[in-house]
């Protein structure tokens, strides 16, 4: 049986449907064998390994499937680098699969940069990012390998894995018979025994002994495939809840108990409830510094701590000394939580109205006329759309105004922050659903994939994708003017950004084009499913608000609140 017959064979055991990648000479083995399962998995072709590496991110992402995106060697391989590290930093499964030069022709031990043609040792380059990376040599080593490498991929915190196959051992044949696969001596990663009943009846005491708890969401629920569950978890439990930027859709809006997303460029209210609380669950959140400031001490400094995580690193960077830590599984603990918000009534009603109290004083206090724009824009999205945006400011805005819906999903690029996510994710996240996609951009980022139009076209995707133009990199403009005087380098068209006609863009590509300048260009659009390029005009003097103070406190955002008001709602 040829080796790259069983990879393939084995990824459709797994349940991949789709493959996301670009040819190459020495990946044409594995792109054979793509072809001869074509009824039972989709191969997808982008235009640069960039974009295919995010495109298994979002597939990922929106079906907790582990995502497959494969490239040649040499600078196919090094263009996956971005993707793969978007995959670590976020904890997605994914599966890379790279080419290499025929194991005869490797430089190995020798002291020379390369011998074979695009020779990279791309395993050495992505060794940071990866929770496992190996060039299979040996053939016959591959089932076990594979396996392992699918394991750790998808179990424990999960991540991307890198294989590099060399074009010889693509093509060798196995010892093993088609239709068999060989399931290695891998278990899953395994936590230290806990007792998850007694870990959830502590953690229930503690919620029942707080008089103003609340829950902190971050993304680890929605990795571990938990959204359903904590939303039974969090009915039951009836007490405000606040997320980070990248949980914000977890709980729908329109929720009277979703108290908005934290950090810096949080909603206030949600800063603000977390202020005033005394007790505050943290479940699957890094607690990273955009979320608890500079000065980590000043994180709520009056509340108790209780974090949750499935990873001993995140846990050995301690917010404050006295923080309580459980190392658990979310998908072996949360029912083990939901039994217990079942056996034991909490009443926090009146904390719960302070918090509203809180939320109705201060929705809209941030709004600017192109946010607030935003807003009425984002309502008409499908209630059952899947909606990515890329990095910058584009993405702030969308997180503070979309009012999400319960069957919506939202796809980021969270740690690595990477511009150019936004469109290929949809890409990847509408083959996972075969939903329709909402894909919003900055001006900056939708350049850096542009190429992706072409696969949207071809394809015929019912993909919607929203460019935010204010012809300037907005977040690095708005560093520029708080830092540098104002002095806009390489940010706006007079500083050397410039941007192009993208209405000329869409007719190239032959893409549906509407552009927005004001509430009535929006009055006459219906954001029906579909293909299509929406270009929203907007000042280039956009700037992010709120935003943490020089005190580096959560509650204290600038533009600071008049000491009278803040007063009055940490009253409330």
């Amino acid at each position: 049986m040829k080796t790259t017959d069983y990879v393939i064979q084995y990824l459709i055991e797994k349940g991949v449907t789709d493959l996301f990648g670009y040819p190459g000479g020495v990946i044409c083995h594995f792109l054979d064998s793509a072809y001869k399962f074509r009824d039972q998995i989709r191969t997808h072709t982008h235009y640069h390994e960039q974009a295919a590496a995010f495109a298994a991110c979002g597939y990922a992402q929106e079906t907790g499937k582990a995502g497959v995106a494969f490239s040649t060697s040499g600078p196919g391989a090094t263009n996956l680098v971005t993707g793969i590290a978007n995959a670590y930093f976020d904890s997605i499964p994914t599966i890379f699969f790279t080419g290499q030069v025929d194991t005869y022709v490797a430089k190995g031990s020798l002291p020379v940069r390369q011998r074979g043609f695009q020779e990279t040792d791309i395993v050495d380059i992505v060794h940071s990012i990866t929770k496992y990376a190996i060039r299979v040599d040996d053939a016959q080593e591959l089932p076990k390998i594979l396996d392992k490498a699918y394991t750790l991929a998808v179990s424990g915190r999960p991540g991307p894995v890198l294989l590099d196959l060399p074009a010889d051992v693509q093509r060798a044949d196995l010892a093993v018979k088609c239709g068999e696969t060989v399931q290695a001596p891998w278990e899953k990663e395994q936590l230290p025994p806990c007792d998850m009943n007694k870990t959830a009846e502590d953690i229930f005491t503690s919620l029942s002994n707080a008089m103003r708890p609340c829950l902190l969401l971050g993304n680890g629920v929605k990795q571990a495939g938990c959204k359903t569950l904590i939303r039974s978890f969090v009915n039951k439990l009836g007490i405000p809840v606040v997320s980070s930027m990248p949980a914000f859709d977890i709980l729908p809006f329109e929720s009277e108990l979703n108290f908005g997303f934290i950090g810096a460029n949080g909603h206030r209210y949600a800063n603000i409830v977390l202020a005033k609380s005394d007790l505050i669950v943290s479940i699957g959140s890094r607690l990273d510094l955009k979320q608890v400031g500079n000065e980590r001490q000043k994180f709520p400094a009056h509340a108790e701590l209780v974090r949750i995580d499935v990873d001993t690193g995140e846990l050995a960077y301690k917010v404050r000394e006295n923080e309580k830590q459980i190392l658990a599984d979310l998908r072996e603990l949360l029912p083990c939580l939901l039994q217990c918000a079942e056996n034991h009534k909490l009443d926090r009603s009146k904390w719960l109205e302070s918090c509203k109290q809180v939320k109705t004083r201060l929705m809209g206090f941030d709004d600017l006329p192109y946010t607030a724009f935003l807003r009425r824009f984002c309502r008409e999205i499908p209630d059952d759309a899947i909606i990515t945006a890329d990095v910058g400011q584009n993405e702030v805005w969308l997180a503070q105004q979309l009012e999400v819906k319960e069957k919506q999903t939202v796809h980021l690029s969270a740690g690595h922050g990477t511009m150019g996510y936004s469109l290929p994710a949809a890409i990847g996240a509408y083959y996972g659903s075969q939903r329709p996609v909402y894909c919003f951009n900055g001006d900056g980022g939708i350049q850096m994939n542009i190429q992706e139009f072409q696969f949207v076209v071809r394809e015929q995707l019912p993909i919607k994708i929203i460019v935010l133009n204010n012809h300037a990199l907005g977040m690095i403009r708005g560093f520029q003017k708080e830092n540098f005087d104002g002095v806009y380098t390489q940010t706006v068209r007079a500083g050397g950004y410039t941007v192009p006609d993208f209405s000329q863009i869409a007719q190239a590509y032959g893409i549906p084009y509407k552009r927005i300048r004001n509430k009535e260009d929006l009055d006459d659009m219906t954001l029906v499913p579909g293909m299509g390029l929406i270009e929203i005009e907007m000042p280039e003097e956009t700037v992010l608000q709120p935003n943490f103070g020089k005190a580096g406190s959560t509650q204290m955002q600038r533009p600071e609140m008049e000491s009278a008001l803040f007063e009055e709602i940490m009253a409330l």
